[in-house]
């Protein structure tokens, strides 16, 4: 079992709001807890977090209050650890050049989850990105798409 896991902002959001998927992800934050491992991130993440709660509150899919308490839930999370973005921008941007992807972002979260690998560590990726999982996971065997979750898949 590896110590280090990456989850995208998509796994994170339906970790902290109620919308499909939202339980499994809850199952394997779960599983990460109780397996003691470390949540590892790119240093923006919680910007993109706390960017779609704003856009989900103004769009009024959560309260000013909803929003507020799932903010204060994810800044609570204590296994999450950020990485610097100046160790991930190069690897971020090869990762988008070569693999055609339309934005840093995701890149940014692989570039993670590689950087654990190359480091000896290894590090599954957690998407609830179905075509991100899909269209990376047969090159890249660390990807994982939260749908197929099942308990011990971390």
């Amino acid at each position: 079992m590896s110590r280090h896991v990456c989850l995208d902002a998509s796994v994170l959001v339906k970790l902290i709001t109620y919308e499909e998927g939202s339980e499994t992800a809850a199952a394997l934050m779960e599983e990460i807890v109780q397996n003691q491992q470390l949540v590892v991130l790119p240093a923006f993440a919680w910007a993109e977090v706390g960017s779609v709660l704003r856009q989900k509150a103004k769009r009024g899919l959560l309260s000013a209050e909803e929003a507020e308490a799932a903010w204060n839930g994810f800044c609570s999370l204590k296994v999450l650890h950020y990485l610097p973005d100046s160790e991930l921008a190069q690897a971020a941007w090869q990762l988008a050049v070569a693999e055609e992807l339309p934005t840093l972002y995701d890149a940014a979260y692989l570039a993670v989850a590689e950087r654990s690998q190359n480091e000896g560590m290894p590090c599954l990726f957690w998407t609830a990105d179905k075509q991100l999982a899909g269209g990376l996971g047969a090159k890249k065997n660390y990807i994982r798409y939260l749908g197929d979750y099942t308990a011990a898949s971390t």
